[in-house]
């Protein structure tokens, strides 16, 4: 309890930070969390989703992986890859271009959403990722635009040995459909986050929500490409919103034009019709506009209403924090962030006077007004314009944090219920605390113009999960493999610039949190049965056999130990039969520990090695 007191003492004194102290950074990580490294050497992570069955899913934006292990994973499991469930080859077929520099799209494989009824008829898992160079490939310096095209397809998955599934030795998830293809894609701003609605609307089924950003139009070597996010005709600087399965409407596969192909995807509720395709009968799959490159999507409920929240990348200052809503303008390139006029050609300031390479010879508040703009909930270095730094600056001295996503916490942490989580690629993570109707972010609970307090500053984070238990207090974060972007941002060199972490998967345990332990592991966890394993053959020469019974939660991690209790191997499953190579072993007597999905040791078992 004292250690309570004092963690919750240090709190108080955290949110009382003064507005210079940001200057100043004191990371508030270390004394509110436990921080274990659960797996690493991942290739640029960029969604980390918490699933079924207690389970983590992570897709590798380079790599074109869908990876999945259990969330009760300890740091002592850190050197054991996760199990790999699915892989799309690279450098030929769909992803017809190679690792060269300059050539890469910025992401690749990119948005995971899982299904709510997977375990009841519906195993399925929506994927969206770059697949192809359109036209000529990108250019090797600045230039001219890279094209690509993006798509998003529905997976089942399989795990291996269940009643009905294909003869699989091994968890794996296969693609059946494509939702939508010929999305657009370049090697800058494609956003690329997706989730579903938390509960069935209006026509009882579950929806699929998708950011596409502005494809990086006027700016580095997209400079010369339009930009489409105010033309609601086209997916560019947009929120998509998709069926999860086929209406019935539409003929895939062959049609008169390339958009009734996707007819069956599209809700026949999107708020807007195509205004030349279809005799203005033909709804789109745009659900907002105006978007510059938002990367983070994710809903929450506060005090009974669901809402959509995103995080989304400002210019040189205004990183947005929006509430989204159908039908709705959010403004680029009109307006960055609020429409407060410090982006303006009619002032004496020269530096901030274009947007999207645009020159800006309007009001941004009244063009806001005018065009019914919806104004964020939140931007973060919200700089006059004084203080706009000029084009050829460094871009990481700008007003940016530069948000990679967001989640929505509900939990029991003191003071933070009905917070946004906003993950950066510059500062770490943020938290924003909501209203208690979710409407606006509370600026009376902090006096920092950024943040709450400080977290994981020094870590360049792409992306969070959340145990959605309310007693867990538990998080994780992938942290992006170096701290360059794969398109311009990043530079067309090939550099490479080391990160804190990088290319791991960090757990966060909150220390404090009354109703649990002081190092909690898991929100319910059976009584422990004996008897759940059989070990052969024993004694044994060259390997053991390990039988598990069904009920075990998986994975299932073993330890094999000396009598001292040093570990000597160790080995992960999400089988219940699974071998330990016990060969290049001195003959002697050992111990086999075994521990479930929830971390616990189930059972002991003494061996012998021949």
């Amino acid at each position: 309890m004292k250690k309570q007191i004092l963690s919750l003492f240090i709190q108080a004194i955290l949110f009382c930070l003064p507005v210079s102290s940001f200057s100043q950074v004191i990371d508030s990580t270390t004394t509110l969390f436990y921080i274990d490294t659960v797996a690493k050497n991942l290739g640029y992570p960029w969604e980390i989703t918490y699933g079924p069955d207690d389970s983590l899913w992570i897709t590798e934006a380079r790599g074109y992986r869908v990876l999945r292990m259990s969330a009760s994973r300890t740091q002592a499991a850190k050197n054991l890859p996760p199990q790999q469930v699915l892989k799309i080859p690279l450098g030929t077929g769909e992803i017809n271009f190679s690792r060269s520099i300059g050539t890469w799209p910025q992401g690749g494989m990119q948005g995971l959403a899982i299904h709510p009824d997977f375990y009841s008829g519906k195993p399925w898992i929506y994927l969206a990722y770059v697949y192809k160079t359109t036209g000529t490939p990108c250019p090797s310096g600045p230039g001219s635009p890279c094209y690509f095209r993006t798509k998003i397809v529905r997976c089942h998955f399989y795990f291996a040995g269940d009643a009905g599934s294909p003869n699989i030795s091994k968890d794996t998830l296969t693609i059946i459909d494509t939702v939508f293809s010929n999305l657009p894609g370049s090697n800058d701003h494609n956003s690329g986050r997706m989730t579903l609605s938390p509960v069935v609307e209006n026509d009882g089924t579950y929806k699929l929500y998708y950011t596409v950003g502005d494809m990086g139009a006027g700016q580095f070597n997209n400079a010369s490409r339009t930009n489409y996010a105010q033309n609601r005709d086209t997916c560019e600087g947009k929120v998509l919103r998709f069926n999860t399965e086929p209406d019935g409407d539409g003929v895939p596969g062959s049609s008169i034009h390339e958009y009734d192909k996707w007819k069956q995807w599209i809700p026949n509720d999107n708020p807007f019709v195509h205004t030349s395709i279809g005799g203005g009968n033909m709804k789109t799959p745009v659900y907002s506009f105006g978007h510059r490159n938002a990367q983070g999507l994710a809903w929450g409920n506060a005090n009974g209403t669901w809402r959509l929240y995103s995080s989304e990348h400002g210019d040189k200052s205004d990183d947005e924090v929006n509430e989204i809503k159908p039908g709705q303008n959010y403004g680029w390139p009109k307006v960055a962030g609020m429409g407060d006029d410090n982006y303006s050609s009619l002032d004496a300031f020269s530096n901030n006077d274009r947007l999207a390479s645009q020159m800006i010879n309007y009001s941004e508040n009244t063009w806001a007004g005018a065009n019914g703009m919806q104004r964020p909930l939140f931007v973060t270095f919200n700089w006059p314009a004084s203080s706009i730094p000029a084009d050829g600056t460094n871009i990481y001295t700008w007003g940016t944090i530069g948000p990679s996503s967001i989640a929505y916490y509900s939990g029991n942490i003191p003071g933070w219920k009905n917070s946004l989580l906003i993950t950066s690629l510059k500062y770490g993570m943020y938290r924003l605390k909501l209203n208690t109707s979710g409407t606006f972010v509370d600026s009376t609970s902090s006096l920092n113009v950024v943040d709450t307090f400080p977290l994981l500053h020094g870590w360049r984070v792409r992306d969070v999960a959340i145990n959605p238990s309310p007693n867990s207090g538990i998080f994780w974060i992938v942290v992006d493999s170096t701290g360059n972007t794969s398109g311009p941002t990043g530079g067309f060199n090939g550099s490479n610039a080391a990160t804190r972490d990088g290319g791991k998967v960090l757990k966060l345990t909150y220390k404090t949190l009354i109703t649990l332990s002081l190092t909690p592991r898991s929100p319910a966890r059976p009584p422990v049965v004996k008897d759940l394993i059989q070990l052969f053959p024993n004694p044994a020469t060259s390997e053991i056999n390990i039988h598990g019974k069904k009920d075990l939660k998986k994975p299932l991690y073993a330890q094999v130990c000396d009598l001292f209790g040093r570990v000597l191997k160790e080995e992960i499953s999400y089988k219940n039969d699974f071998k330990i190579t016990i060969a290049d072993m001195l003959p002697g007597n050992y111990l086999l520990k075994l521990y479930n999905g929830y971390d616990q040791e189930v059972q002991v078992e003494k061996f012998i090695k021949y």
